[in-house]
């Protein structure tokens, strides 16, 4: 083998091992980009603790921690919604205009709020797809159906005119699809009855939300029941877990294929260099030299194409929204149905410890690997390796 050939193959090598390394590390940084918008998306809506207390205990003590962000009196009760011949169930949800700003994140497509002239009328907001489905508008009457004296002998069905006074767009189908807000606490007194009251509570941080929900029971143990999203959703809390195990998934297809490709280059080289190695022992070369000179030349190619494959990969992280962009801009396409996972783009994103595990751990098997190789270059005999 001539020595532009020798390095023919060992940049191919390089460059394949490089280019594999950086596709990895981009495809890592998508997914976890991706996953992260999903899950700060999925936990703004059911990522909250519910204290439930006495009517009339103060959970006021909330707002001292350092964790704390918003409290929200919930009064949530399933119903239906009448609009001419159609019918549908959906969860109703009481709260205040402020409130309601903040758990849809402000995603208006239009809104009027203003007092009726009525008392008899409730004001509502509902999801641009109930509203498609319904035909409604700012300024649509529509009838709320609630049920009405459980826990008594006098059941009920209480029917309630409701005017559309805001539409909004939250991105996730079924909320948008099941939920009505109805303005302020009018419909409180038709609660399913039970006498407590439940507070929705937002944090700093959905993922520690267990520990917080400690702290509340250690300092109000008797008087409050709390609910966590990771008792009510648990399918959240596996999320956190596939994340990581699909990221271990792609690193260990990386490191096979690393293996396999560097291992056949070097074999290569070696198969190809047995004259030149008997030639080094037949003129007093020891085998601890020969090893290291293929060790030497797999630690030259290990760093090399974890170099090349670090910057390929972070320059494709940076460059990506720049392609989604692209793509949705000239060619009308967009990648992610923004119906069903309430955003449109999202940014890749990497840790530098995923950076670290994957550049190291790439490194060191494919180190071993060579010199595993290497190590098989100083059985090479001299007799045969001449004549070869």
């Amino acid at each position: 083998m001539t020595g532009k050939r020798t390095k023919k193959v060992m940049w191919i090598t390089i460059l394949s091992i490089g280019f594999s390394l950086g596709i990895l590390i981009k495809t890592i940084a998508i997914m976890r980009g991706f996953q992260e918008s999903i899950l700060q998306k999925s936990l703004h809506i059911y990522g909250h603790m519910d204290v439930v207390s006495q009517k009339g205990f103060k959970v006021d003590f909330l707002k001292k921690k350092d964790w704390y962000v918003r409290s929200i009196k919930n009064s949530e009760k399933h119903g239906m919604i009448n609009h001419y011949s159609s019918t549908k169930g959906v969860k109703i949800v009481s709260a205040d205009p402020e409130d309601i700003d903040y758990i849809i994140q402000n995603k208006w497509i239009n809104k009027k709020f203003q007092k009726n002239k009525t008392g008899d009328v409730e004001s509502i907001a509902v999801g641009q797809k109930l509203a498609k489905e319904f035909g409604l508008r700012i300024g649509s009457y529509a009838d709320l159906l609630i049920p009405h004296g459980f826990g008594s002998n006098n059941i009920s069905i209480k029917k309630i005119r409701a005017k559309v006074v805001g539409i909004f767009s939250l991105g996730f189908h079924s909320f948008d699809r099941n939920v009505i807000f109805t303005l302020g606490h009018g419909l409180d007194k038709y609660t399913i009855g039970n006498p407590e009251e439940t507070h929705t509570v937002y944090t700093t941080n959905p993922e520690k939300i267990e520990n917080y929900k400690k702290e509340v029971y250690k300092e109000n143990r008797n008087a409050l029941s709390v609910w966590t999203w990771k008792d009510t959703n648990p399918s959240l809390k596996q999320m956190f877990v596939m994340q990581n195990l699909v990221i271990g998934i792609f690193i260990g297809l990386f490191v096979l294929c690393a293996m396999v490709q560097s291992t056949n280059s070097l074999w290569m080289l070696i198969s190809e260099k047995t004259r030149d190695i008997s030639l080094l022992k037949a003129f007093g070369a020891s085998k601890k030299q020969i090893f290291w000179l293929f060790a030497n030349l797999s630690i030259i190619m290990s760093i090399s194409s974890v170099l090349i494959g670090t910057l390929f990969g972070v320059s494709m992280i940076k460059i990506f929204p720049y392609i989604m962009s692209f793509i949705k801009n000239r060619m009308g396409i967009n990648i992610i149905h923004g119906d069903t996972f309430g955003f449109t783009e999202f940014f890749p994103r990497i840790e530098v410890l995923d950076l670290v595990i994957i550049t190291f751990s790439a490194f060191f098997i494919m180190c071993f690997i060579l010199f595993f190789a290497a190590r098989s270059a100083t059985k090479t005999d001299i007799l045969k390796g001449i004549n070869f």
